[in-house]
């Protein structure tokens, strides 16, 4: 999946290549690629198509006594072309500080570009539901599945599931629908976990996304509705719009908005979670752009949770994912297809239909 050509222009003027080099990459990781990053007496060198593209500046000045005639006409034409000055100095890609200086640096650019995320359209998700319509003959003659259930349980019917003891958080925003879809494809129904998928995506396309993921999944997809409970066997589908907590009386769906710019926020989810579930509750990073769930993710992992990553190489974009490696928050990192294999190990699966907690077949691992 590629970005849209139509993304914003950014200078990034700094007479320090260190911060020249972060602040590009932090850019990168939205999506946004710089098309003018130089030093201050470097600037009026710069050709003049490139100038005229420049929707805002960034300065990162450590000097503020350069003479440059060129500088001085960008800051007053900052009523024009909006200019960031004053940003804290960036911290190191592995410093815990660093996800938060990321997100105020993408809040003040959103002050004045408007949203710079991308998300799912509808045309992409709805790609998904025929080309897993079109290969499905292919991958049941050519694919060995990860787990394959008994042929009586396959054809018993489907009994009401157990309260999740553990909860899995599966966490994407763009390229997301398609590396989830692989992942729950692989999960049977007897798998001794509940799930919540918090997506990045227009609200409208919600339910889109779920039918479609649910197509061709072992496991019972559905919207997480008021005082429902996270059960074995399911996926709940976090609302964008409304936040949600936890208690032992289930889901409860909250009138207000996620903090952020984002909906769902995967860190607001997490917290809402961690505060109920404790070291029960545990997140799988996928592909997405940006670093929603790196706020959340070293206190998840210090506390005990399982905080898995998807590939990076693997995903359509890998900055999300990337951004908890970075923190050496991850414990496992792998394809979604691989990643679904060690949570089956991790946690086991019910013996019959039941899912009677005596009959219970469990493989510790990852």
């Amino acid at each position: 999946m590629n970005v849209p050509e139509a993304r914003p222009k950014i200078g990034v003027i700094s007479d320090c290549a260190l911060q020249r080099h972060v602040l590009s990459k932090a850019l990168n990781a939205f999506g946004l690629n710089p098309v003018i990053s130089c030093e201050p007496d470097m600037l009026a060198q710069q050709q003049s198509e490139k100038l005229d593209q420049i929707q805002c500046w960034i300065l990162a000045l450590q000097e503020d006594t350069f003479e440059s005639v060129a500088l001085d006409d960008i800051i007053d034409q900052a009523d024009n072309i909006p200019v960031l000055f004053g940003l804290d100095k960036a911290p190191g890609k592995h410093d815990e500080q660093y996800i938060s200086w990321e997100r105020r640096l993408v809040s003040k650019l959103e002050e004045h570009l408007g949203c710079i995320d991308i998300l799912e359209s509808e045309d992409s998700i709805l790609a998904l539901d025929s080309q897993a319509t079109n290969h499905v003959a292919i991958d049941k003659a050519q694919s060995k599945p990860v787990f394959s259930q008994p042929s009586d349980i396959e054809k018993a019917p489907r009994l009401s599931h157990p309260p999740s003891k553990d909860v899995w958080v599966l966490a994407a925003s763009l390229g997301g629908p398609a590396a989830v879809k692989e992942f729950l494809d692989e999960i049977p129904s007897t798998i001794r976990a509940g799930f919540l998928y918090a997506q990045h995506v227009d609200a409208h396309f919600s339910g889109v996304l779920t039918r479609v993921l649910g197509r061709h999944s072992m496991l019972d997809l559905k919207p997480i509705t008021d005082c429902c409970l996270v059960k074995d066997g399911e996926v709940l589908v976090v609302p964008v719009d409304n936040e949600v907590c936890f208690s032992s009386n289930g889901v409860s769906i909250r009138d207000n908005e996620w903090e952020g710019p984002y909906g769902p926020s995967i860190d607001h989810l997490l917290r809402n979670l961690f505060a109920h579930y404790g070291k029960r509750c545990h997140v799988i990073v996928f592909s997405g752009m940006g670093n929603d769930g790196s706020l959340m993710a070293p206190t998840m992992h210090k506390q005990g949770c399982s905080v898995w990553t998807q590939a990076p190489d693997g995903c359509a974009n890998g900055s999300m994912p990337q951004s908890v490696i970075d923190l050496e928050c991850s414990a496992y990192t792998a394809s979604p297809k691989d990643l679904a294999r060690a949570l089956i190990n991790k946690v086991g699966c019910y013996s019959a239909p039941d899912a009677s907690a005596s009959n219970l077949e469990t493989n510790k691992g990852v």
